[in-house]
C-alpha cells in the first residue's frame, strides 16, 4: 500500500471525475480542492495545485456532471466548481459561492446528488435541533 502526502491541509473528502482517472480532495484547512491522478503502484500525482474557494471549512465535495459542489460547514455555504474539456478544475464564479448562506441553514453538513447527476441536495433533515449528519447513496 502506498503512503501519500497531501497537497493540502486536513483532506476530508475524495470525489472522481467522470473517467475515474482523476481524484479530487476536498481540504478542510484552507477550503481548497487538489486534483491527482492515481498511478497504478498507488502513488498520487498532483495534476492541479490546491484551488481555493475562498470559503471556510471545506469538509464535502460531491460530482454532478462535469461540475462539482463543496459544502462548507463554516460560513453554510456551498462552492460550485466546473471542470473544462481539458480537465482543469475551477471556480463557477469569482466569489466561489454557488448559494449564498440562509438564515435557516443549520450548517452545510452534507450533500448529495441525485441519480441522474442533475440536482445537488444540500444537508439532510433537522434532527434534535442540531442537525443531521450522515451518507446518502441514491
Amino acid at each position: 500500500m502506498a503512503s501519500n502526502d497531501s497537497a493540502g491541509g486536513v483532506p476530508f473528502a475524495i470525489s472522481f471525475d467522470r473517467s475515474g482517472k482523476r481524484m479530487l480532495v476536498a481540504e478542510a484547512e484552507k477550503s481548497t480542492v487538489t486534483t491527482y491522478q492515481v498511478r497504478r503502484d498507488g502513488k498520487l500525482k498532483v495534476l492541479q495545485e490546491p484551488l481555493a474557494s475562498g470559503q471556510e471549512t471545506l469538509c464535502w465535495l460531491e460530482r454532478a456532471g462535469n461540475y462539482f459542489y463543496g459544502g462548507n460547514t463554516g460560513n453554510s455555504t456551498v462552492t460550485g466548481y466546473r471542470m473544462d474539456k481539458h480537465r482543469a478544475l475551477s471556480l463557477t464564479n469569482s466569489v466561489g459561492i454557488a448559494t449564498p448562506p440562509s438564515a435557516t441553514s443549520q450548517g452545510v453538513i452534507d450533500l448529495a446528488v441525485t441519480e441522474d447527476e442533475k440536482f445537488v441536495s444540500e444537508g439532510l433533515p433537522a434532527f434534535d435541533e442540531s442537525g443531521m449528519e450522515g451518507i446518502a447513496a441514491i
